[in-house]
């Protein structure tokens, strides 16, 4: 089987170039299969990509018009998406969709990629088979009044199921983490993460904190960026020797991991979400998970987070305080509380190996391939 995947970039540290190396890599590990990915940027020199430049690129070229399956990724607006239009004869089209972000959540530069978007979108109903990494996102496409009915899900993964730590350094030196892992966009909350933060030092003087931040510093909001770094300055210069904080921009992902597992707290104040692999990771690391409740947080987190009204930072400010009580309390430490939380999330997260994923996309496409109508979940 020959695939062409559509896409504007695949780079480092971001979910949808994420997704599409793990359909790269699942369909090279099966005999028969040649892949190539279309894009005008690509970070990784393991896969096999051509640069292109615009839509002719990708009709004239070789492979693309050989192809037998063309999978379009779709999260923002991007010329390439055009190219569904120009799906070689004969080939079976497949657009996976991770949602959009609303532009109510971003700054007034993003409102016209956002209108884009929403305009583009609509180009969904020309493919032969659609995709959504989240019943969240088939109702919302839905939403569009877009014809969902034959959809299929098929959630994204982990990069590999890992059993959390045993044990959190807070048991032995007392200070809380809290760790959050996303852009520094409005739409992810790292503001509202400090603020929240500062109201639980003003109300508990029993409580030492660290915060470490893993952002996206080239996909995020500079002039927020510039806000969160001096908003840090000044509760380090207000709450001393109590408050740490971490700002780690693009961390590879052994210091990630590292974090996730040292980390007490993973905080996420977003007020929207496609999927939310960050959620699955800080499980695996071990974390209790404290978010807003919209979009698909409330099922990615599997019933294990503690949600809150979103950009309620009052509200997120409680629930901070009151998982900090349970994480540092002797029955969370030591009589089995942790342990069992951990067997738990580690259970749940089973759910999303990248081995059932794998299997899962492989016999998707042969369906998609063969003319059978895919099973959707």
């Amino acid at each position: 089987m020959r695939v062409s995947i559509i896409h504007s970039i695949c780079i480092k540290h971001d979910a949808i170039s994420d997704a599409i190396r793990n359909e790269i890599s699942w369909l090279l590990s099966a005999p028969g299969n040649e892949v190539r990915l279309f894009a005008f940027d690509c970070d990784h020199q393991d896969i096999p990509y051509t640069n292109v430049c615009g839509l002719s690129d990708v009709l004239f070229d070789p492979f693309f018009r050989l192809s037998d399956v063309v999978i379009f990724h779709f999260g923002v607006y991007y010329p390439l998406f055009d190219a569904l239009f120009i799906v070689p004869n004969g080939a079976k089209s497949v657009v996976v969709f991770h949602n959009i972000t609303p532009k109510e959540y971003l700054p007034p530069s993003d409102h016209e990629i956002i209108d884009k978007s929403f305009n583009q979108v609509s180009n969904i109903v020309f493919a032969d088979h659609i995709v959504c990494v989240s019943f969240t996102n088939k109702a919302s496409l839905a939403s569009l009044g877009i014809n969902v009915a034959s959809a299929s899900v098929l959630p994204l993964s982990l990069t590999a199921v890992e059993d959390p730590p045993q044990h959190k350094p807070s048991f032995h030196d007392r200070i809380l983490r809290l760790l959050f892992v996303g852009r520094f966009v409005q739409s992810k909350g790292p503001v509202d993460l400090l603020v929240a933060a500062s109201n639980v030092l003003q109300a508990r003087f029993d409580i030492n904190v660290q915060i470490d931040f893993v952002a996206n510093l080239a996909f995020s909001d500079p002039e927020l960026v510039s806000e969160i770094r001096s908003l840090s300055d000044a509760l380090l210069a207000e709450y001393g020797q109590r408050l740490t904080i971490g700002i780690h921009g693009n961390a590879p992902e052994s210091l990630k991991r590292s974090l996730f597992a040292a980390a007490d707290i993973f905080v996420l104040p977003t007020r929207h979400e496609g999927f939310c692999v960050p959620i699955l990771e800080a499980y695996q690391g071990g974390c209790c998970v404290v978010s807003y409740l919209n979009s698909n947080v409330v099922d990615i987190s599997g019933g294990f987070a503690r949600l809150v009204s979103t950009c309620d930072v009052h509200l997120l400010a409680q629930a901070i305080s009151e998982v900090a009580d349970l994480v540092q309390s002797d029955e969370w430490r030591m009589g089995g509380g942790y342990l069992e939380y951990r067997e738990n999330v580690l259970a749940y997260c089973q759910r999303f190996d990248p081995q059932r994923a794998r299997s899962r996309f492989l016999n998707y496409l042969d369906d998609v391939a063969r003319g059978s109508r895919p099973s959707a979940l």
